[in-house]
């Protein structure tokens, strides 16, 4: 499922959304389908490495197979134990002029990862960490809390990459559970962040991740996204539709 879901999901049906909840099933059948260029796939190879990249040891030093198809990329931080812990790291990618932070999906090989997924109640943002964030808006729990877990160590390294390489834009990447966490990152950035750094998520197979209220505050803070789903892949419309 990991890197070959990863170039599969890619290679067999993109398809590039702009909203942070999937369409519904029964909507699709009636949808029209753009059919998107040779070019604007390719372009989304680096983001489709970053992902994959997380699931391979390696990162720390950028020796990874996926990595080495994203050269001159500089790791800042990593951290996670793939476990309770998704995988993550932060980074400086000088030819895309973005830090970068990736999260790790779900590996099905470690049981707890598999249970955050399966934690599926809904639960309020911690408003420490989401300021000005009302208690309307409604996540799922387990991705919430596996996002709280790591999201001060995170701002700290994102912070750290900005003042030294002066840089203006952070990109969120992750694939399954990781593009939950690459999305919940891309608000707490967006809203602890000075407004001048431009936040992008780009995620792949990426479950729903909280109710209409998230989805409303989301598309209006988070205009750079891109959720990028495989029409045969079944995680992008879980949680159900009561989500």
């Amino acid at each position: 499922m990991m890197l070959g879901a990863l170039v599969l999901t890619v290679a067999l049906s993109l398809q590039v959304l702009a909203a942070p909840t999937p369409i519904e099933v029964e909507q699709r059948a009636d949808s029209s389908v753009t059919v998107i260029n040779a070019a604007t796939i390719a372009s989304y190879a680096p983001y489709t490495n970053f992902a994959a990249a997380t699931y391979c040891p390696g990162v720390a030093d950028w020796s990874c197979k996926a990595c080495k198809r994203v050269p001159g990329f500089i790791p800042y931080a990593t951290g996670g134990n793939g476990n309770d812990v998704q995988y993550w790291y932060v980074g400086w990618w000088p030819s895309g002029s973005s830090v970068v932070v990736a999260h790790e999906g779900t590996d099905p090989t470690q049981f707890l990862s598999v249970l955050t997924d399966a934690n599926a109640f809904f639960g309020t943002l911690s408003t420490s960490l989401f300021p000005g964030v009302t208690s309307a808006v409604q996540v799922h729990s387990g991705f919430r809390d596996a996002h709280a877990a790591t999201a001060a160590t995170i701002l700290a390294a994102v912070k750290k990459v900005i003042a030294e390489r002066s840089a203006t834009k952070v990109t969120l990447v992750g694939h399954s559970l990781g593009g939950a966490l690459a999305a919940l990152d891309a608000l707490y950035l967006k809203l602890n962040l000075a407004s001048t750094i431009a936040i992008k998520a780009v995620t792949y197979g990426q479950p729903r991740v909280g109710n209409q209220e998230f989805a409303d505050l989301f598309q209006q803070k988070i205009t750079d996204y891109s959720r990028i789903t495989n029409i045969e892949d079944e995680i992008p419309i879980v949680p159900g539709a009561f989500f």
